[in-house]
């Protein structure tokens, strides 16, 4: 039994400080604190900001879904690693197993940014992201590869390797990927960046859509004038006694005006990314 004046301790429970008091009515009370908690610091742990996006390791190449055998691995390991040596921007691929709940394009772009893709102060390069188990993918650009891989190089990137994501042939939707950012970066590089030909075959189209149109509101006015037969004259056609004309003048009744905004530039390409980052991207 504790009598007064008598002292106990006790450990605050998740941390090492000592916690020393008297009994109730003695007049005394002490307290010591070794200030550490079981975490090994006195704050509470902050969130790792880069906890959902970082790889387990940086490589041109990171397989992580496991899509792509040793070997096809290598491969596409050099070629990439020859490309990004020649033109001085990273080309990379990258496949996950899932993109965590997040948009495609937000995934990629952070990915990119926080595992420390591309070269220089602007961080040049471009990424190839495919997340298996959402059947998604999406390509980002940083940097100079914003110029180099401009909108109409992005479609050119999609309308060649989606088709082979498609039927699963993952190996060679990267190495297209990789040869046709040769062309690009080539391209880019002697001052003229992917622009989409201009196929005059679209000229003839419009033509003949028009002439069509021509044709048949043509046809629709002279089906409606059966009734009336061609005259020599134009007094032909005025009833006898009906008008009498005793003077004429022009009245200016109004005009119409139309307004077009001019487009504004924009340096965002396709796909939906950030700012920051240009791209595009689809499912399969």
């Amino acid at each position: 039994m504790l009598g007064a004046g008598s002292l106990f301790s006790t450990v605050i429970p998740g941390t090492d400080a000592l916690f020393t008091t008297a009994l109730p009515g003695t007049g005394a009370v002490t307290v010591q604190a070794e200030a550490s908690n079981s975490f090994g610091g006195s704050g509470s742990e902050e969130d790792d900001s880069y906890q959902d996006f970082a790889a387990s390791e940086f490589s041109l190449v990171l397989d992580e879904a496991d899509l792509l055998t040793d070997e096809e691995e290598s491969q596409l390991l050099d070629k990439l690693e020859a490309i990004t040596g020649e033109y001085n921007l990273e080309v990379a691929v990258a496949t996950v197993e899932s993109k965590d709940g997040n948009e495609m394009n937000y995934f990629t772009d952070h990915f990119f940014d926080e595992n420390g893709y591309g070269t220089g102060e602007n961080h040049d390069g471009i990424l190839f992201m495919v997340s298996i188990g959402d059947r998604e993918w999406h390509i980002t650009t940083h940097g100079y590869g914003m110029t180099a891989f401009n909108d109409d190089g992005l479609a050119y990137l999609k309308e060649n390797v989606e088709p082979l994501l498609k039927d699963e042939n993952f190996y060679g939707a990267f190495d297209t990927y990789a040869d046709l950012c040769q062309d690009l970066l080539e391209m880019a590089a002697n001052g003229e960046p992917y622009t989409e030909p201009f196929s005059p075959i679209w000229i003839l189209i419009s033509l003949g859509i028009g002439l069509v149109l021509a044709f048949l509101c043509t046809m629709g006015m002279r089906a409606q004038l059966k009734s009336v037969r061609t005259q020599d004259s134009a007094v032909d056609y005025v009833r006898q006694g009906s008008m009498a004309l005793t003077r004429s003048n022009d009245i200016f009744l109004y005009h119409t005006v139309t307004k077009t905004a001019k487009p504004k530039d924009s340096d965002s390409s396709s796909g939906g990314s950030d700012s920051d980052h240009g791209g595009t991207g689809g499912s399969f």
